[in-house]
C-alpha cells in the first residue's frame, strides 16, 4: 500500500507517527529522555562511592558493579552508552572501577578489559595528554598502571590570574582539579612540584566551589555522574572539602537508576530534565506546526523559563544564558541558541519577550574578539570550547530573526570569521556534532534565512552538502552508516537553499529508517570527548528528522 503514495503522502504519514510519538512520550512541561545507560557514569559513580561512602552504600555498589559486568561488550570492553562500541575512556573506567571494587567476582571482565586496552596500544597509544593523563591516573588508583609514567599535569595553571586560566581551561576546570588531586597521591613529587601542590590546593577548592553553587550546590559537576564521581573520588582520596564530597555523594545516591546504572547527564532540577534533547525535540515539533499543541507550550515555556537571571562567576558572563541541566548549571552559547531559535520561531507574550531581549543581549556580549561564539568561555583557548562554526551560524541566523540588520556589526563580524574559517573543501566542523554535516547545514540554512543563499561561502558549502550525500540519500560523519541526526540536519538546509532534489533523497531515506513506533534509531553523533566519546541522543535524532521531514513537507516538491 505505502508503494502506490507519493513522496509527499509519505512525508505526511511519517511526520504524523514521529509527533504523536514525541507527543506520547511527554510528561507535564518535559520530555524524558529515552537514552541508553551510560558506563562511564556507573563506573565513575561506584568508584567514587566505593571510596567516599562505602558502608551506606554497599547495596547501590554491589548494584552498580553487577551491571557494569553485564554491560561489558563482546570485545572486552565498554562503550560510553550501554551497547556502544567499545572506548578507550569507558573501558579505562570501568576496568578500574571493577578491579578496586569487585574483587575475585570481577576478575575475568578485568582481564578482558585490559586485554582490550593492550591491543588499543595502552594509555601510551593515547595522543591526546589529558585523557592519557585521566585514564592512566584512574586505572593508576585500581594498581593497573603506574601513574609517575604519565606527563605531569601543570596544577600552576590553577594560580594564574582568573582571565587567563578562564581562557586556558574554561569547562575543563574541574576535571583538571580531580586531575590534579589524583596526581598528588599517585605521582612522586620533587620539593618544587609539592611546593605548587600546596599553593595550588587551597586554589583548586575555592574553584570547585563556585562550580558547586553555580549548579545550585547540587553536588554534581555538570551534572554529570561521571565527571562528579572524578571529583569525588579525589578530593576523597586527597582528604580535601569533605562538605563538596558529602554533597557529591548524596547526588550519586539520588541519579542511581533501579538494576545499577547511572545515565550520561542528570539534570539538576527536582525532575532532573535535560535541556539539549528537549529544545531540539520542541524545535522539530514547532516546525511541524504544532507549536499550539498544549504539551509543546509547556515545553517551550519550561525551557524559557530555564534562563539564568544571574551572572555566572565560573565564566564570568552576564545573565541570561542556558545550560543542559536546567535552571542552575555551566551557561553555555550551544544551549542558549538551541532554546532561542525556539522563541524567535514562536508566538511571544510579555515575559517571553523579556526572555528573548535578555539572550539575544548575552549572545551580543558573548561574542568573541573575532566574531565568532565560543561554547562557554568568550575567546577561549580550550580547543571543544573554542570557535564554533554550528553555534555561531545559528547565532547568526536568531539574531536576524530577532530584527537585527545583517549590515549590525555583530553579524558582519561573525559572517566574515565564517567566510575565513571555511575549510577548503566547503565544509565546517561543529564542536560538539560529529562530522562535518551539522556546522555546514548551519550554515547553509542561516545564510538562506538572511536572503545570501547566493553567497560563495554559502555555495561552497551546500556543494559539500550535496557532494556528501550518500548513495542511499542519507549523510554520515563518513566513518559509518547515514544517521538521522546528519540527515535532518543536511535536508533542511537544503530546503532552505532550495535544493530540492537531494532533501528529496534525504526525506525518502528518513522514511525508510523510520521504525514502527515513530522513533528513529539515533547515531553516534554528539560529542562528549572529541575524538575519544561520542554518543547517541533519542531526542536530539527525533527532533532533527521531524524538523527535515516538516520542512520539506511544506517546502519540497
Amino acid at each position: 500500500m505505502t508503494g502506490s503514495l507519493s513522496t509527499q503522502d509519505r512525508v505526511r504519514q511519517a511526520l504524523d507517527d514521529a509527533g504523536k510519538a514525541l507527543l506520547a512520550a511527554a510528561r507535564p512541561g518535559s520530555w524524558p529522555n529515552p537514552r541508553r545507560p551510560a558506563v562511564s557514569g556507573a563506573a565513575g559513580a561506584v568508584l567514587a562511592l566505593h571510596v567516599a561512602d562505602p558502608d551506606r552504600s554497599a547495596d547501590l555498589i554491589a548494584d552498580g558493579v553487577d551491571w557494569l559486568v553485564r554491560a561489558q561488550n563482546d570485545d572486552g570492553g565498554w562503550g560510553t552508552l550501554e551497547h556502544l562500541p567499545s572506548d578507550f575512556v569507558a573501558t579505562a573506567m570501568a576496568t578500574a572501577a571493577l578491579r578496586l571494587v569487585a574483587g575475585e567476582s570481577g576478575a575475568e571482565a578485568v582481564a578482558r578489559g585490559l586485554g582490550w586496552i593492550r591491543r588499543r596500544g595502552g594509555v601510551e597509544g593515547l595522543d591526546d595528554p589529558m585523557m592519557a593523563q585521566l585514564t592512566g591516573l584512574v586505572l593508576s588508583i585500581a594498581g593497573l598502571y603506574d601513574a609517575n609514567r604519565l606527563r605531569r599535569v601543570p596544577v600552576e595553571l590553577l594560580l594564574l590570574p582568573a582571565r587567563l586560566r578562564r581562557r586556558l581551561l574554561s569547562y575543563l576546570t574541574p576535571p583538571f582539579v580531580a586531575l590534579a588531586f589524583m596526581q598528588a597521591r599517585q605521582r612522586r613529587h620533587g620539593r618544587l612540584a609539592r611546593a605548587v601542590e600546596r599553593l595550588a590546593r587551597p586554589v583548586a577548592v575555592r574553584l570547585l566551589e563556585e562550580f558547586f553553587r553555580q549548579e545550585g550546590e547540587s553536588g554534581s559537576y555538570g551534572g554529570d555522574p561521571w565527571l562528579t564521581g572524578l571529583v569525588c573520588t579525589a578530593l576523597s582520596r586527597a582528604n580535601a572539602a569533605p562538605h563538596l564530597v558529602r554533597a557529591s555523594v548524596g547526588y550519586l545516591r539520588a541519579t542511581a537508576q533501579p538494576g545499577g546504572a547511572w545515565h550520561l547527564v542528570h539534570g539538576v532540577e527536582r525532575d532532573r530534565v535535560e535541556v539539549t534533547g528537549m529544545a531540539f525535540s520542541v524545535h522539530g515539533l514547532v516546525r511541524a506546526g504544532l507549536a499550539d499543541d498544549a504539551r509543546v507550550l509547556a515545553g517551550r515555556d519550561w525551557l524559557a523559563r530555564c534562563q539564568q537571571r544571574e551572572p555566572s562567576v565560573v565564566y564570568a558572563s552576564p545573565a541570561g544564558a542556558w545550560t543542559w541541566t536546567g535552571r542552575t548549571g555551566w551557561p553555555n552559547a550551544l544551549e542558549t541558541v538551541l532554546v532561542l531559535r525556539i522563541l524567535v520561531d514562536t508566538e511571544r507574550d510579555e515575559e517571553t519577550d523579556r526572555i528573548l531581549d535578555r539572550g539575544v543581549a548575552w549572545l551580543r556580549a558573548q561574542q568573541d574578539n573575532r566574531g565568532s561564539w565560543s561554547t562557554f568561555v568568550r575567546n577561549s583557548l580550550v580547543p571543544l570550547d573554542g570557535p564554533c562554526p554550528f553555534i555561531t551560524a545559528v547565532a547568526v541566523e536568531i539574531l536576524h530573526a530577532a530584527g537585527v540588520s545583517t549590515a549590525d556589526p555583530v553579524i558582519e563580524r561573525a559572517l566574515r570569521w565564517l567566510a575565513k574559517s571555511q575549510a577548503p573543501d566547503g565544509s565546517f566542523e561543529a564542536r560538539w556534532h560529529r562530522g562535518g554535516a551539522p556546522a555546514t547545514a548551519a550554515v547553509v540554512h542561516a545564510l538562506s534565512r538572511l536572503g545570501m543563499s547566493g553567497h560563495p561561502v554559502a555555495i561552497r558549502a551546500r556543494d559539500w552538502l550535496l557532494a556528501s550525500q550518500r548513495d542511499d540519500g542519507s549523510w554520515s560523519d563518513g566513518r559509518g552508516d547515514g544517521t538521522p541526526d546528519e540527515t535532518g540536519h543536511a535536508v533542511s538546509a537544503l530546503v532552505a537553499c532550495g535544493q530540492h532534489e537531494a532533501a528529496r533523497r534525504g526525506v525518502e531515506w528518513l522514511v525508510a529508517a523510520q521504525g514502527p513506533d515513530g522513533w528513529w534509531e539515533p547515531g553516534q553523533c554528539c560529542i562528549y570527548i572529541r575524538d575519544h566519546v561520542h554518543y547517541c541522543d533519542p531526542l536530539i535524532a527525533q527532533g532533527l528528522a521531524v524538523g527535515a521531514l516538516a520542512a520539506f513537507g511544506g517546502g519540497g516538491r
